[in-house]
């Protein structure tokens, strides 16, 4: 029978603990999870990009991020080397893991305080057998629904935030660091003038994204100055080219709206022919 696993985090380093159950009870948790697992996949899964909000129906799928060590920890978890959850950590777990029988299925609940049933300085009842008790001893509740699930060396979600209530998703939707920065205009050399230490200081993090994105594609191969120019006249972002290049803006908002035009974040509909600025957008597979 799988087990009910408690993610505790302590500072940035996440602490895995069992959470014992009676027989009867982890036979309902693990029907619980397998039930919520049965909801999450009925969305449609998509490749993860970061330049796409996800909306209810979709699932994004990722490989497991570096800072998700925590998920491959359980996967080669010995169900003898975890040690119990005691009442000290109970406040700081921040998910319930269940792991499949064969052990390659992880199912993730996102947890929150409330979900605590007996607090310090709070006085918790239950009600048995007609009458309500003071409840001594502390518990918690099972969240509604999966968070994520863990599988083939991907983790599926369909919501960012609640992720990150898990694990550090900084990696997933990551801002390009200075040096990344600097070799993404070393590799466009031939298509933007600017001047490197002005551009550093005033990238955004949002244009700091949309290098990330850029500089995991190849979307800027086999454009020249003039054709990125003409493709953002519909658009209605006007883009000067001088000696063959396109001159950078030298305000914050000028670079975040030109790199977002080159991250296909701008478009013309093709019913109003209107120009339109897009923070999400999602390939059709």
């Amino acid at each position: 029978m799988p087990l009910l696993l408690a993610l505790c985090s302590e500072r940035r380093d996440i602490q895995i603990r069992e959470i014992p159950l009676t027989a009867k009870t982890q036979k309902a948790v693990a029907a619980e999870f397998l039930r919520q697992e049965h909801s999450f996949r009925s969305g449609v899964e998509s490749p993860y990009d970061s330049n796409w909000i996800i909306e209810p129906g979709e699932i994004a799928v990722t490989p497991i991020p570096p800072t998700a060590t925590v998920f491959t920890t359980i996967l080669g978890l010995s169900d003898t080397a975890v040690q119990p959850l005691n009442e000290e950590l109970t406040s700081k777990v921040r998910g319930l893991a269940m792991k499949d029988a064969n052990g390659e299925i992880i199912r993730v609940q996102a947890f929150s305080r409330a979900q605590v049933l007996r607090k310090t300085g709070v006085l918790s009842l239950l009600l048995a057998g007609g009458t309500y008790r003071q409840l001594d001893n502390s518990g918690f509740s099972l969240a509604d629904k999966l968070a994520c699930i863990v599988e083939n060396g991907h983790v599926k979600f369909n919501s960012l935030h609640t992720l990150s209530r898990i694990i550090n998703t900084s990696t997933i939707f990551s801002e390009a660091t200075d040096p990344e920065v600097e070799t993404f205009v070393q590799q466009h050399s031939s298509l933007f003038s600017l001047d490197l230490g002005d551009f550093l200081a005033n990238t955004s993090r949002n244009a700091r994204k949309y290098i990330t994105s850029l500089s995991a594609s190849s979307s800027l191969q086999g454009h020249t100055a003039e054709t990125l120019r003409d493709a953002a006249r519909p658009t209605r972002l006007s883009i000067t080219v001088k000696n063959r290049k396109i001159l950078m803006p030298e305000d914050s908002g000028g670079i975040t709206e030109l790199l977002r035009f080159l991250n296909d974040g701008r478009y013309v509909g093709p019913v109003s022919g209107k120009a339109f600025v897009t923070n999400s957008r999602r390939t059709v597979n």
